[in-house]
């Protein structure tokens, strides 16, 4: 018995429905997908809001004589971009660009693809000051759920990155199944796996603050996350010191530094040669109650490769371990606004200005174009005897 019409035109009409919901899901989660491969604006908001500012500055000072500070979020607080680049400017007839492009939880491997989008994009600084953070350096073996490898890997995972970059941080040693398929997830399922940086984008308070990925939204035009603070008090130095040394006391402890982050550091100077972009390392200021935690023979290894790697590169290192007091830090590596102004003033008198009054205040010729792949292996490390700066 047939049934009557209205009941068939109402199945109908549902199952064109569903087939269009079907349908309008698939295209959206491609279009995100395809949307957030091309854009780091939702993939990497960390980056991307930093580029964005960065893009300001130069189109704002057109030609100017350029400096960018690329680092941790021991940068990030301390680099006062805005205060260098008043000073800078006086010296080199009213015309610079600084700029501070430190990243939390970053190191070699995240600052490399970070050089290389920032290349890609057009952004060629007259100098580049790369900070080494001494722990990320180190090849951590892993265990409980912790991937081996570079520190990083901890905290940079696959969807942040796109297709290309993938292969790039397995090959600094980030885990390959875990890393690729992180992408993967990122691309066939973007409205899920991105959701923290697009609640993150369109309503942040709705997060909690560890899950928002806005926090370089409230750095100022020239890149500087400030600390909130001006002073602590001894209990909270104390407090933040404690957790700062359980961070990293165990990566010290047996620090050697020939793995996959220390390949990176080698190929971003490599890369830099190639490009003509002259660098500078710093090791940025520390607390004597962080200073302590290194175990004679990783401050050995660590000044060892530094010095290595300048000779090799033509770089220079500027070791800014002992320049502050504690009080100029939150938690013994975190600066307080005194010591980012006090850090920021030393860097410009010691390796910003000799570097522009060096050149006579001209920039460096062009370079040519930008190299696929790095160098991939790390110059051989001596396993005995006292390095230059130990």
């Amino acid at each position: 018995m047939a049934l009557p019409a209205a009941p068939r035109d109402r199945r109908r009409a549902a199952a064109i429905a569903i087939g269009t919901g079907i349908v309008g899901v698939i295209v959206l989660h491609l279009a995100l997908g395809i949307v957030a491969e091309v854009s780091l604006y939702v993939r990497d908001p960390g980056y991307s809001d930093k580029e964005i500012r960065l893009a300001r500055q130069e189109a704002a000072n057109p030609g100017a004589p350029s400096v960018v500070m690329l680092g941790t979020s021991r940068t990030a607080a301390a680099f006062h971009a805005g205060r260098v680049r008043g000073q800078l400017a006086g010296d080199l007839g009213g015309r610079a660009m600084v700029f501070n492009f430190g990243i939390p939880a970053s190191g070699p491997v995240t600052h490399l693809v970070y050089f290389r989008r920032l290349l890609a994009d057009g952004h060629r600084p007259d100098l580049l000051l790369l900070e080494v953070l001494p722990p990320a350096l180190a090849d951590t073996p892993g265990g409980h759920g912790i991937p081996a490898g570079p520190l990083e890997a901890r905290f940079l995972f696959g969807d942040r990155l796109r297709r290309s970059e993938v292969e790039t941080v397995i090959r600094y040693d980030f885990p390959a199944d875990e890393t690729r398929e992180a992408w993967r997830r990122s691309v066939t399922n973007p409205w899920y796996t991105l959701r923290f940086p697009l609640v993150g984008r369109v309503f942040p308070s709705a997060l909690p603050w560890h899950l928002r990925f806005d926090w370089s939204r409230g750095c100022d035009e020239y890149g500087w996350g400030a600390s909130f603070f001006d002073t602590v008090s001894s209990e909270q130095y104390a407090a933040g010191l404690k957790r700062a040394v359980g961070e990293y006391q165990g990566v010290l402890a047996d620090f050697h530094p020939t793995g996959g982050a220390a390949r990176a550091l080698a190929d971003l100077l490599a890369l830099c040669r190639q490009q003509g972009i002259p660098v500078r390392l710093v090791l940025m200021p520390e607390a004597a109650g962080f200073r302590a935690i290194y175990p004679p023979a990783a401050t050995e290894r660590l000044y060892r490769l530094l010095h290595e790697l300048c000779a090799e590169y033509g770089c220079e290192l500027t070791d800014a371990r002992e320049w502050l007091p504690d009080t100029a830090f939150s938690d013994g590596h975190h600066m307080l606004k005194p010591g980012a102004a006090a850090f920021s003033d030393r860097l410009l008198q010691e390796a910003i200005r000799p570097f522009f009054q060096s050149r006579g205040g001209a920039t460096p010729p062009p370079a040519p174009p930008l190299e696929r792949e790095g160098r991939k292996t790390l110059l051989p490390l001596p396993s005995q005897g006292r390095g230059p700066g130990g």
